[in-house]
């Protein structure tokens, strides 16, 4: 049996999430479909922390960034620097050594992530302002 190579693994693996995410919302094509697509949003009324996420990357897709700001904000802000930070771990680990400066891991970066999600839902949750 072949052992599966940790470092290819951790280079491709980024890249196949943004690139399924891409395929995906450009297949289902959100804009053609007056169905809701979040099933909390169509249940209980209240907007998860990711929904318009496929409107927002179908929008990154077509090029027009202001309607991918409107539908998810956190989102269109957060994804050029979380596509360079996944890029830059899966490097960084293929070669050994620290090609792009990231800061090491700590449990601190995942509670402020956590933290500005809640907050960006119930901001958008009590405001019109964000969709």
């Amino acid at each position: 049996m072949k052992k599966i190579n940790l470092k290819i693994l951790a280079v491709v693996t980024p890249i196949f999430i943004l690139a399924a995410a891409f395929v995906y919302s450009f297949l289902a094509n959100p804009f053609n479909s007056s169905e809701v697509f979040c099933s909390a949003l169509a249940k209980t009324g209240i907007k998860c922390p990711t929904c318009g996420l496929t409107r927002a990357i179908y929008s990154i897709i077509i090029g027009d960034f202001k309607s991918a700001f409107y539908y998810h904000a956190l989102f269109t802000v957060g994804f050029i620097p979380l596509t360079v930070a996944l890029t830059g771990m899966g490097l960084n680990f293929y070669l050994g050594k620290r090609i792009l400066p990231l800061p090491k891991y700590r449990w601190t970066y995942f509670y402020i992530l956590l933290a500005v999600v809640i907050l960006f839902t119930v901001a958008r949750n009590l405001t019109n302002l964000i969709y």
